[in-house]
């Protein structure tokens, strides 16, 4: 008979707790933004609603995921292990809590009484159901699958806490760039280390369709773009105060740039050979440094 705590780490399993720094971090980036830009406060409680009411839709689609892709997921060297194809938690029980932390995210949503917050969290659960189920199945399709995967997602997470600050669709193009360049370049290149997985499976996603040189030069290329942005943000407030409109930060923050280039080693084998990489290696590694990012990242605010 399993135990109760082993129950229910699986089901805090389901909702991926690593996976949380994506909508935290995206959502604090655009209050930070939004605060440097506008020169406004951050109204804690209602921001704080809005990171539970984010993160509580993205671990219901991602235990909906686990759900509908078990039986996939159980031929996968990595992802056989989660909870599902491991035989923890039982597809029919975890599809219920998917729809319980799903009902709760939109209940507390419409609470806030925020409708462009509200328009955010709707494109999200769309869009990830588009991603995941028939007919659609994005994942599985080239292009289409990098689009909703790493484009839409980041953009309309950082939206849903920006609007909580700012109630309109106005971020700086250099933020958004930030976040969409490092995103949609991270997230390419974790497709590319499940690329067999991918052939096996018969899918005609991007990292089957596409040659990997190609794909490689396209995801480096959005990571040095999302770095540059970032760059550019403390440097234009200094030397060409003029191109604000695009973004700024104070220059400390060129600090954060440093630090994360110090680390930069570390992910030299994954993204020259990502098929090779060990994914819960890099999994470690990535979030350990996103979480420092974004801690860094606010405490900065009030130094």
């Amino acid at each position: 008979m399993v135990g109760l705590g082993k129950v229910l780490g699986a089901y805090l399993k389901l909702m991926r707790p690593a996976e949380w720094s994506k909508s935290f971090g995206n959502m604090l980036f655009a209050a930070v933004f939004a605060a440097y830009a506008y020169g406004v406060g951050i109204p804690l409680f209602e921001f704080s609603l809005g990171i539970v009411s984010v993160v509580l839709l993205w671990s219901g689609l991602y235990a909906l995921n686990d759900v509908m892709d078990w039986q996939e997921d159980a031929k996968h060297s990595v992802k056989k292990k989660r909870v599902i194809p491991s035989g923890l938690v039982s597809p029919p029980s975890g599809l219920a809590f998917s729809y319980l932390l799903l009902l709760l995210s939109l209940s507390i949503a419409i609470l806030l009484q925020n409708v462009l917050f509200f328009m955010c969290e709707l494109v999200m659960l769309v869009n990830q159901l588009m991603y995941t189920s028939k007919p659609f199945s994005l994942k599985k399709r080239a292009v289409f699958d990098l689009v909703s995967g790493s484009l839409i997602n980041p953009v309309f997470r950082f939206y849903a806490g920006w609007v909580l600050i700012v109630p309109y669709f106005n971020a700086p193009l250099l933020a958004i760039t930030f976040v969409v360049g490092l995103q949609f370049g991270g997230y390419g290149l974790y497709r590319l280390m499940s690329a067999e997985h991918d052939k096996k499976l018969g899918y005609k996603s991007s990292v089957v369709v596409f040659k990997e040189k190609t794909l490689r030069f396209l995801f480096y290329a959005s990571i040095a773009l999302g770095g540059l942005s970032f760059l550019a943000m403390p440097l234009f407030n200094v030397f060409s105060p003029a191109t604000r409109v695009y973004g700024w930060l104070p220059l400390k923050y060129l600090w954060l740039a440093l630090g994360s280039l110090v680390l930069a080693p570390l992910y030299w084998k994954p993204m020259k050979k990502p098929g090779e990489a060990s994914m819960e290696s890099i999994y470690r590694v990535l979030y350990a440094h996103y979480i420092l990012f974004i801690a860094g990242f606010v405490a900065f605010l009030y130094i």
